[in-house]
């Protein structure tokens, strides 16, 4: 064993803490994927009333499509936002479209989120892309046809990173005409809120965070810029180091003020957590109802 770089871990054990593709076998993976894309195109080819690559900035890649319910149960629906994962340096919308399978039939709005990745933009202007996005969708709403006052931001992995940052930012410096509370809720799932872990393993070769970057955009460093609901989620079979993430963000924005909580989903790794968002009786699709008002 080395020499500890970050907490009790040297770098090849700290690494194999955050390397989640190392912990899944390729085929499970693969047949992962596969089976989330076949549900995502099946998703897409039913939608009644969707936009797509709807631009909210001047980069290719800032695009986001919308699903809206087929038959709104409400006059003014709320907004559920994902962003998606893949240290902030892979993949794209596309695939993960499945997760609304349950959220708009219920009565919820689903947008979803592209992004430009790392190394072609740096994760400071990466997290401003998702700022824009945001800010797009508020500003949008009435001509959208969603409740701009119910907007509940979720994403998974470096996307529950983003969820949270979305949460601290200070939205009148942001824009002139953003009130402060824009995010009325959050649902992370097995995000990285202290980026110095992931700084110092290979996962930063395409991010290039220096040290100052990463303390800066870690939110369990800062407070909640409008203090609303956070359901922090993480999976039972995820390693100890997003176990310790999870509950180090819950434990720093919880206030009188800020109702911060964790949720653990038992049996679940870092690649299955997601699909919990997608069955009809496991609390993180109950918590995405409670934080979205709806049932």
């Amino acid at each position: 064993m080395g020499d500890a770089v970050y907490r009790d871990y040297d770098s090849d054990a700290l690494y194999a803490q955050y390397n989640n593709r190392a912990m899944t076998p390729a085929d499970v993976l693969a047949d992962i994927k596969a089976k989330e894309a076949v549900r995502a195109d099946s998703f897409r080819a039913a939608a009644t009333r969707a936009q797509f690559d709807i631009a909210y900035g001047p980069h290719p890649r800032e695009r986001l499509d919308l699903f809206m319910p087929p038959e709104p149960k409400l006059e003014n629906p709320p907004l559920f936002v994902y962003i998606h994962g893949g240290y902030w340096q892979w993949n794209d919308k596309t695939p993960f479209c499945f997760l609304a399978e349950q959220l708009v039939p219920a009565g919820a709005a689903f947008a979803n989120i592209e992004y430009a990745l790392c190394p072609d933009v740096s994760l400071t202007e990466l997290t401003d892309q998702i700022r824009r996005a945001v800010a797009y969708l508020w500003r949008e709403a009435g001509r959208l046809g969603y409740d701009r006052d119910r907007i509940v931001v979720s994403g998974h992995s470096a996307g529950g990173h983003l969820t949270a940052m979305m949460m601290a930012t200070d939205w009148p410096a942001f824009g002139d005409d953003l009130p402060a509370k824009i995010v009325a809720a959050g649902l992370p799932i097995s995000g990285i809120y202290d980026l110095e872990a992931v700084r110092l393993t290979p996962l930063n070769d395409a991010v290039g965070m220096d040290v100052a970057e990463a303390r800066a955009l870690s939110p369990v460093f800062m407070t909640p810029s409008n203090p609303a609901p956070m359901v922090v989620v993480y999976g039972g079979d995820e390693s100890d180091e997003f176990h310790r993430q999870a509950k180090d963000l819950a434990d720093a924005w919880r206030t009188p003020d800020c109702a911060a909580e964790t949720l653990c989903a038992p049996g679940r790794d870092h690649f299955t957590v997601l699909n919990a968002l997608t069955e009809p009786d496991h609390d993180v699709l109950k918590a995405a109802y409670r934080l979205l008002g709806i049932s």
